[in-house]
């Protein structure tokens, strides 16, 4: 995943995401790169429900 793919991923979670997505995500937008890809290794459900490949990412980049 690209550093744009995933800012856009994190920014989805926060856009339709519940409170804890939201504030996993919100962890992630203020992490260093490295930190930032620990947590999506983390959390799997991050990439699987708002990554590049889903309805919510394109809506949240703005191009569904």
């Amino acid at each position: 995943m690209t550093s744009s793919d995933s800012f856009w991923t994190l920014q989805a979670a926060i856009a339709y995401g519940g409170g804890f997505m939201r504030r996993l995500a919100d962890a992630g937008l203020h992490a260093d790169p490295s930190n930032r890809q620990r947590l999506l290794l983390a959390f799997p459900e991050l990439q699987q429900c708002y990554g590049p490949q889903t309805f919510l990412h394109r809506q949240a980049r703005g191009n569904a």
